[in-house]
């Protein structure tokens, strides 16, 4: 028989002051026997005097009850505390997060109980369940197929998702993320891809924290039809990089301007910081003969021929940047031919000495030609000039590229 005492002696003149017919005495001197009370609470207090009164303490959770199951991962797997925040174990290989309960149903055993309110509900038709026990071969059939999920997680968890190989086999470089997600009023971009350029680890230095990792992914977006972009993610997680990146890059789009959509109208020469890119115009089928980088933009562009050459410092931000700035501001013929107000040919090699006139002026054409400079301004590339002259032979110079 259940039987609840409450021990603090304020509560006694409480209850022994409760109206008579709640109350009822069992004729002692010192205690006060509450029946309708207890009926009330569905047990049986009993209340003792101040002078019997003894102390027990009782704790309705422990350690496990009050703390959350995120709360105890993450003390297990160091991810706060002193340690984590001042960068310790940061080298020590991380654990990854279990789900103990996968596969185990509590309750559940060889011998095939039914257990009301674990394996089977504790209610049914209004009335509780008692505990059973399975045939022969349910139990077995219950078996089997815990078995089969089992032999299903653990083929999931061998598979190796076979991702797109970019420059190389061990680089991140060149992979397609696909295109960016699709923008908060509906708009999609079905028709953009992204690739990845560069994927580095920065560190962070902080007074509380300590060093602290961070990844670094810089990506190009573009159509294959002039509109390209490129932007930078920084997260924790690499996923998150990835993503932040794809979806920030849309938002930064450059038209690039192209000569019959397979290269650029004119040579180009730029300097960006340390970065020194020389551009070539080229005939269709001539390909892409660049920095693989370059190769990767050129083709998110739409651009199918061209020639650049890296000089300087190879840095991947710097050299992307110093890319579309100098494609972003080329002169195309007909700004040209507006700006000189006189027609701008071409000379093509199939068509001989003659030229083709590619652009006219919308305006009149001007009567006197464009004087000539007695000099020259072309800066020469001392490795071109000794090829031209056959001083050096590039191993590179009879190869062809496939078709992209």
């Amino acid at each position: 028989m259940a039987a609840t005492v409450v021990r603090a002696a304020s509560y006694l003149p409480t209850l022994c002051s409760a109206p008579a017919g709640l109350l009822s005495s069992p004729g002692t001197r010192d205690s006060c026997h509450f029946s309708s009370l207890a009926h009330a609470l569905q047990t049986q207090c009993w209340i003792s005097s101040a002078s019997n009164f003894m102390g027990q303490q009782y704790r309705s959770y422990s350690f496990f009850t009050k703390l959350t199951a995120d709360e105890l991962w993450k003390g297990a797997l160091a991810e706060t505390g002193a340690g984590a925040r001042k960068g310790r174990g940061k080298r020590t290989k991380r654990k990854r997060r279990k789900d103990l309960n996968r596969g185990q149903i509590i309750g559940e055993g060889r011998s095939g109980f039914l257990w009301p309110g674990l394996n089977i509900p504790l209610m049914r038709d209004g009335a509780v369940q008692t505990i059973a026990q399975r045939s022969k071969e349910e139990q077995e059939k219950v078996e089997a197929d815990i078995i089969q999920k089992r032999e299903e997680w653990d083929r999931k968890r061998k598979m190796k998702v076979k991702r797109e190989r970019g420059w190389s086999g061990n680089s991140w470089g060149g992979v397609s993320l696909g295109p960016p997600d699709p923008g908060p009023n509906g708009e999609t971009y079905d028709d953009f891809d992204t690739r990845i350029l560069e994927v580095r680890n920065v560190f962070n230095m902080t007074a509380k924290e300590g060093r602290k990792k961070s990844v670094r992914v810089l990506v190009a977006v573009g159509n294959g039809r002039g509109a390209a972009g490129f932007a930078i993610g920084k997260a924790t997680e690499r996923m998150d990089a990835f993503r932040k990146a794809k979806n920030r890059a849309v938002h930064y789009l450059h038209y690039i301007e192209r000569y019959e959509d397979h290269t650029i109208f004119h040579d180009i020469s730029l300097t960006f910081k340390r970065t020194h890119i020389k551009m070539k115009k080229k005939p269709r089928g001539y390909g892409l003969h660049c920095h693989r980088a370059l190769i990767t933009i050129c083709r998110l562009i739409g651009i199918k021929d061209i020639y650049a050459k890296v000089s300087g410092s190879v840095n991947m931000l710097n050299l992307t940047r110093g890319f579309f700035h100098g494609l972003s501001r080329q002169e195309t013929h007909q700004q040209l031919a507006d700006k000189k107000n006189l027609h701008v040919v071409e000379f093509r090699e199939e068509c001989g000495p003659l030229p083709i006139v590619v652009a006219s002026p919308l305006g009149a054409v001007r009567k006197d030609p464009e004087p000539e400079d007695e000099v020259p301004d072309i800066r020469l590339d001392w490795e071109e000039v000794k090829v031209v002259q056959g001083m050096k032979h590039s191993v590179w110079s009879n190869l062809k590229r496939a078709a992209t």
